[in-house]
């Protein structure tokens, strides 16, 4: 036989056989290939190893150490023991001083999230142990332990904590505002521009004993309230999905970790791919879906697991068996009160991704090979969206309104007339207050007239009365996901400046959020933003421009026109 005969009498394979020994009798079909067990544990590995050694291209001088996100699903545990396999050398590799490990120390992090399952209507959840409500902790730190890596565990409503900022003593949370009155939401076709608060965390719980910590189970309340004013599952899961990224890269810093390993799995990817386009979210879609991913400061993300399909991960942990937990997945059923079964886009996408790679193999591969040729934007990490932390596109806002239908044809004409309406009401108003609480700006204080003792120390003691930019911030995905806040249940502006703002009636975000606000506004910490704003408040409580005052302590600096010459010769 010629040399090609005989290559082709080599990759001949008959049929329930192994494509890869070819002796034994194959038991795994994945696409349109045939492996018994140890073959495909080999050719798994094998995949891993390859996506591993794609995402670190360059030699490696001095180890790295990595943190391994664990959800408790089969991608994520998968995970966890190919990397104990790569991890843990041969000894005549081991001591070869020319090849050293790749990785320095592998921590595993979890995020339990089982306070999001409701437990029984005539129990209060402080007198529930966390295990018998599904919490997850446990069963991952001892999974953990099995490897002798280090464990990290923080539970989903710490978002709230200050301490899961960047500066981990960032004690103030953003409040959203309206710009429009509640009478008007009902009738506007569109979100209206949104404002935020930085209100100090002792001031938004004053019940708590410590003073500004908060109890457990007032962040549960918080994350509660913030999910309830979704109105659509899909804006509940993007939430807490950039809950999850923000704990996790915390997570990794805080391990000193400059790799974060993600279990997202190729149909996962694809799924993602699928979702993060219909949401608005295609921006940023190279950072969230690619194999290497260094967007998040100081720590890169990888997603070894990219080429490997949820089927053979489920496959690979029934063969070695890996346990997995069972709640890894916390159920938002409970915040959708309706009769009719509601699916998100996630969800839709997930029976659309699945459902069509069952009769064309090739689906997830293709949708993944497609996307892994876009390039990330050319963003700075100073320019990043206070929700999600990802990239903003400049310019989101004018060009969603110029894309955007958001009234009627018939409609116009009366929208127009509310809002001069608005506008003449709103200078009537200024005109004949004196900068009281009551005055539709929302900035200027009390006067001193009619200035009670509870709204001059809130002044000084919080910036609260002083809005801040929130809309404008931020990315393309988020604007569009806040479609589905419910609107009603914020505080419009002018509301708000009558009484003060209560729990019941507005949510508030986490402090990462509004310290990224904070800092996209320019300041460099929360005393220098309240410091400002309490100077802006007072100049104008007391009608002084403050460009005028600026100038005065400037004027023996500057250098006079020659206008003015003229008129002092």
């Amino acid at each position: 036989m010629t040399i090609a005969e005989k290559r082709a009498k080599s990759r001949e394979v008959h049929a329930g056989f192994c494509c890869k020994c070819k002796t034994e009798k194959s038991t795994i079909t994945v696409r349109y290939a045939e492996y018994c067990d140890p073959c495909f544990l080999i050719a798994l590995d094998s995949k891993f190893r390859t996506a591993l050694r794609n995402a670190r291209p360059y030699r490696v001088i001095t180890p790295e150490n990595v943190m391994l996100a664990f959800s408790g699903g089969p991608s994520s545990r998968a995970l966890i023991h190919l990397f104990d396999v790569f991890h843990s050398l041969p000894p005549e590799v081991a001591t070869n001083k020319q090849q050293p490990k790749i990785y320095n120390d592998i921590h595993v992090c979890h995020i339990d999230e089982s306070c999001l399952l409701e437990p029984a209507q005539d129990q209060e959840l402080q007198d529930i142990p966390l295990t018998s409500i599904g919490s997850t902790m446990e069963q991952a730190r001892s999974i953990a332990a099995g490897y002798g890596y280090t464990f990290h565990g923080v539970a989903i409503e710490d978002i709230f904590d200050p301490e899961w900022t960047d500066s981990q003593c960032f004690e103030a949370a953003a409040a959203l505002l309206t710009s429009l009155p509640k009478e008007q939401l009902t009738t506007s076709g569109q979100a209206p521009e949104l404002l935020s608060r930085i209100i100090p965390t002792s001031f938004s719980s004053p019940t708590s004993e410590e003073g500004s910590k908060l109890s457990r189970q007032e962040k549960i309340n918080k994350l509660k309230a913030l999910l309830s004013a979704c109105t659509t599952l899909t804006a509940k899961e993007t939430v807490l999905q950039h809950f999850r990224s923000s704990l996790l890269t915390q997570l990794a810093k805080r391990g000193q970790c400059t790799i974060l390993a993600l279990g997202d799995s190729a149909t996962r990817v694809a799924i993602q791919i699928i979702e993060l386009t219909s949401i608005g979210r295609g921006y940023s879609l190279p950072h969230e879906t690619s194999l290497l991913s260094s967007w998040v400061q100081d720590c890169k993300v990888i997603r070894p697991l990219k080429d490997c399909l949820v089927k053979e991960l489920d496959t690979f942990c029934g063969l070695n068996g890996l346990e997995m937990i069972e709640r890894h997945q916390a159920q938002l059923d409970w915040t959708m009160k309706t009769k009719a079964e509601v699916k998100s886009i996630r969800r839709l996408t997930d029976e659309f991704i699945t459902g069509l790679d069952k009769e064309f193999p090739s689906t997830v591969a293709t949708v993944c090979r497609t996307a892994a040729k876009l390039t990330p934007p050319e963003a700075t990490y100073d320019q990043k969206c206070p929700l999600c932390l990802g990239p903003v596109q400049p310019g989101v806002q004018e060009w969603k309104s110029r894309i955007t239908v958001t009234t009627a044809p018939g409609q116009l004409v009366s929208a127009t007339t509310n809002t001069e309406a608005q506008a003449e009401a709103e200078t009537k108003t200024k005109e004949s207050s004196d900068g009281c609480c009551s005055s539709t700006d929302g900035i200027a204080c009390c006067s001193s007239s009619q200035r009670p003792t509870s709204c001059s120390s809130q002044q000084t003691a919080t910036s609260s009365s002083t809005p801040a930019p929130f809309s404008a911030l931020l990315c393309y995905g988020c604007l569009t996901n806040l479609r589905d806040l419910d609107l009603k249940s914020m505080v419009s502006q002018q509301d708000s400046s009558d009484s003060e703002p209560t729990s019941s009636s507005l949510f508030e975000l986490p402090p990462y959020v509004a310290e990224t606000i904070v800092h996209r506004m320019g300041f460099a910490s929360l005393d220098e933003f309240e410091q400002r704003s309490f100077s802006s408040s007072s100049s104008r409580e007391t009608g002084v421009d403050p460009r005028e005052s600026l100038r005065e302590q400037i004027q023996e600096f500057l250098i006079a026109s020659d206008d003015e010459n003229e008129d002092g010769a």
